[in-house]
């Protein structure tokens, strides 16, 4: 069995989340690297097939490589492409994008919306795990149309990272600055007493009481954090 580093083990759990007791669905990997998560959905066979996209040759090579030497070479197709651009999207495919930078993210969400339609967005689960403008990302999720389901946390080497499962109902709504910070999810999870919760929202105040001088959004969200964390 693949192993997985401390923060992809956690995208990997969405991902199995995401499938439930569905069997042989496709997952598609943007930003793969290395092809390990790839290779480990299939190990498990919450994969039937998996497609990993990479904007430069050298790592589309590696998670083909990889993918090869784990006997998926029939499994799997690697394409060197921007996001999602020409990977139409299927009904029930399970949408991957860890380990890059919010605005990124955005981008190939909203591209990938264009090119699919509503129809499709609706039947396809996405797995997104932000490096950055994490508070971005929700806000755009909440504003396009996207529903959160799940939101978990963990500590990689000293880091801090989290990873949402998100849906799309095409509903926009609203989302105070607290819940675009914090995420809407990991604050109910932090009023229910989780320790791990607890931990990320204590580094994240640590973080926003520097980001709050320079970003409105944040500092916000600090003072509103502060407020209800007080009643």
């Amino acid at each position: 069995m693949q192993n997985l580093t401390v923060r992809l083990e956690m995208v990997f759990e969405q991902i199995k989340k995401a499938a439930g007791d569905k069997a042989g669905l496709r997952i598609i990997d943007v930003g793969s690297d290395h092809g390990y998560l790839a290779v480990r959905c299939l190990d498990e066979g919450i994969a039937g097939s998996v497609i990993c996209t990479e904007i430069h040759d050298a790592p589309a090579k590696r998670s083909a490589q990889a993918l090869e030497d784990a006997g998926y070479k029939a499994n799997s197709d690697v394409f060197v492409t921007d996001g999602l651009t020409g990977v139409p999207l299927k009904v029930g495919d399970i949408v991957v994008i860890a380990g890059m930078g919010g605005l990124n993210i955005i981008d190939i969400l909203t591209r990938a919306l264009k090119d699919n339609g509503s129809s499709v967005f609706e039947k396809v689960t996405f797995v997104l795990q932000p490096q950055k403008s994490v508070e971005l990302v929700r806000q755009y999720l909440s504003g396009s149309g996207f529903c959160f389901v799940d939101e978990t946390v963990c500590c990689d080497r000293d880091i801090f990272y989290n990873c949402m499962r998100a849906g799309y109902n095409g509903v926009m709504s609203h989302i105070t600055n607290e819940e675009a910070c914090y995420g809407p999810v990991l604050l109910k999870k932090y009023n229910n007493g989780d320790m791990g919760v607890k931990d990320y929202f204590a580094h994240l105040n640590d973080i926003y009481k520097i980001r709050q001088r320079s970003n409105p959004i944040v500092k916000s969200a600090l003072k509103e954090r502060q407020k209800n964390d007080s009643k």
